[in-house]
């Protein structure tokens, strides 16, 4: 090749690198957008799963509200006649929810007769429902359809906006007899349903056919031009709407500096790389001038050439790996031995922790347990794992400068160079490794088809109950529940209706829970277990009553039972202990499976107690 087309290559050169650099510069933009992008839509995820479970809450603990309201008004052919009863039945009713402004009856002329409590509600004494009224479409259609419903949010007569739930009223002999009203003011309904739900990363706005109606949760700015919402049906009204807005803590806790790290080590990387073919360029062509310049000094150049280029390398490459180092997500310090000294520390160990290095440097040598909090002791494992010339992993916890503790899995390498040992650590925050596997944890004490504690829970809390009641030398009382001619269901409608009916009686269970520390559990099957510690015999009867009853109102039609109302029932064994040395969880299991035995040789959906034999 000719020292002109070299000329005219070498020209090129600039523009051609300068090309380089710009595509990788454009691919290392279009892989940080990626990942963002990635990383915003696992956040919006995130606060969706989250939307609808808090929408799913708030139905839930409307509906308990409103079940009240329905069970009051079962109990109208009784209060009809006697104003006294109803009246203390709704004081009660008061007493146990807050959020009702008051609760009233409508005639079947759609006249107000009733109404408690009288105070703050004296301006709709004798008030009539006409035509023009907002809700009266909603009365007729309640009384049409025999359902109560939920209205629209509307000006109440006492001021404020309102909400009406109209539960309609019938004689023994099936004629209408008006409405049991339940009154809400909306702010104090939202807050109630709301209260135990708020989340301090959390945006929450409440709206009605998208009007605002509350807004909540946590008190900073919208952290982003998005929202998630759900949608909430409450008492047969599905006009209402969960919004939630992310805040920047959960921005925060969902992105991570990923997309600027892979940018900026990518960028260096490119330009240590456009970098190095110039600076090879122009070293060839200065070699090529000075062969031309000078032949009998060529041997001699060409060595001090390669030199140089070498030199050249290897710190290009030292500059490189101490970059790489300093920007990785794990932190690397190096610690030599005899004597005892950290060698090498990247910039993630200190930055990491919250120091600037020379304050690391300086704790480490001076009071290393105020970062290492046993410092003295992983030393001595250290030493052990060296004089056995192995590796190893440790699981420790550092202290950061504000104070909190992180969890840090460190892999040690022994290596030996020039007569002195040296341990190469290589440190990784695993906060979300061990929580995954704490989450790990409790999905495997679940059980799949109910969602309730499975059997291997189940055994692992009696003991512990029994441990622990054992000490305070107090009762530990168990339900064994069994449903009864499950297989016959099952033959008849087929497994699918089994097993939707195992998920109702579960979650009938669980609403029958009074205490704190009580639990429901699969036993296996079609069989049930429940926990309740602290109860005694008739505590325990009288959660099977209610156990009795949340089944009844399930109302699963069995074709083939001999219960004479043809609903699924279930027959409960059960039997308290207070634990004793000459006793043990086994001997209060196999007695509520006595108790179990009898109930259903005595006829089936009944409960027994197994030490006195009593008969619920």
């Amino acid at each position: 090749m000719s020292e002109r087309t070299i000329e005219r290559h070498a020209k090129k050169l600039p523009a051609l690198i300068a090309i380089l650099f710009c595509a990788l510069v454009i691919a290392l933009f279009a892989t940080w957008r990626a990942l963002s992008l990635a990383e915003q839509q696992q956040a919006r995820a995130r606060l969706q799963l989250e939307s609808d479970a808090l929408a799913h809450q708030i139905e839930t603990h409307f509906t308990h509200q409103t079940n009240t309201l329905i069970r009051l008004a079962k109990r109208w052919p009784l209060h009809r006649d006697r104003r006294d009863l109803w009246t203390n039945d709704v004081a009660q009713l008061l007493i146990d929810y807050n959020s009702f402004q008051a609760i009233e009856w409508l005639d079947s002329n759609y006249h107000m007769q009733w109404i408690e409590p009288l105070a703050g509600n004296e301006a709709v004494v004798g008030f009539v429902y006409e035509p023009s009224h907002p809700n009266y479409p909603i009365l007729l259609q309640a009384r049409a359809s025999e359902k109560p419903h939920l209205s629209n949010s509307f000006q109440l007569a006492q001021g404020g906006l309102g909400l009406a739930y109209y539960v309609p009223q019938y004689l023994q002999d099936g004629e209408f007899d008006g409405f049991l009203l339940g009154i809400f003011r909306v702010e104090v309904l939202l807050n109630d349903l709301i209260h135990d739900l708020r989340s301090t990363h959390l945006n929450l706005r409440f709206l009605e056919n998208d009007q605002l109606l509350l807004s909540a949760g946590a008190s900073e700015t919208q952290a982003a031009d998005w929202s998630v919402s759900s949608p909430i049906r409450l008492g047969g009204n599905s006009n209402f709407t969960l919004t939630i807005y992310p805040t920047r803590k959960l921005i925060d806790n969902a992105t991570t500096r990923l997309p600027e790290v892979v940018t900026t080590a990518g960028s260096l990387i490119a330009l240590l790389l456009c970098s190095s073919l110039w600076l090879a360029f122009r070293g060839a062509q200065r070699n090529r001038q000075l062969g031309y310049s000078n032949r009998q000094l060529h041997a001699e150049i060409s060595r001090r050439q390669e030199t140089e280029e070498t030199l050249k390398h290897n710190q290009a490459r030292l500059k490189l790996i101490n970059d790489m180092t300093d920007h990785s997500h794990d932190a690397l310090f190096i610690v030599g031995l005899q004597p005892l000294e950290i060698v090498y520390l990247n910039r993630t160990c200190w930055q990491g922790l919250g120091y600037s290095e020379e304050e690391l440097r300086e704790l480490l040598r001076v009071v290393p347990t105020d970062v290492i909090p046993d410092a003295p002791e992983w030393l001595k494992d250290l030493r052990n794992m060296l004089h056995q010339q192995g590796n190893a992993i440790f699981q420790k916890r550092v202290i950061h400068h504000d104070g909190h503790t992180l969890p840090l899995e460190v892999s040690v390498r022994h290596l030996r160079r020039m007569g002195r040992d040296y341990l190469i650590c290589v440190g990784r925050n695993n906060t979300e490794q061990l929580q995954m596997a704490a989450h790990l944890e409790r999905l495997s004490q679940q059980d799949g088809l109910t969602g309730l504690f499975n059997r291997r829970y189940f055994d692992k809390t009696l003991i512990s109950e029994w441990r622990r009641l054992r000490r305070e030398q107090t009762p530990l009382g168990l339900l064994m529940l069994d449903v009864d001619y499950f297989k016959r269901f099952n033959d008849e409608l087929g497994h699918q209706a089994g097993d939707d009916a195992l998920q109702q009686l579960a979650t009938a269970l669980n609403s029958c829970l009074m205490r704190e520390g009580d639990c429901v559990c699969r036993y296996g099957g079609e069989e049930f277990a429940v926990i309740l510690p602290g109860a005694d015999g008739e505590h325990c009867l009288q959660a099977a009553h209610r156990v009795h009853d949340a089944v009844a109102k399930l109302g699963i039609r069995h074709p083939h039972t001999s219960i004479e109302s043809g609903l699924l029932t279930v027959s409960i064994g059960a039997a308290s202990i207070v634990p004793a040395p000459e006793w043990s969880p086994h001997d209060l299991i196999r007695q509520a499976d006595l108790a179990l035995y009898q109930a259903k040789t005595n006829g089936r959906n009944r409960s027994e107690l197994g030490d006195s034999g009593t008969t619920l």
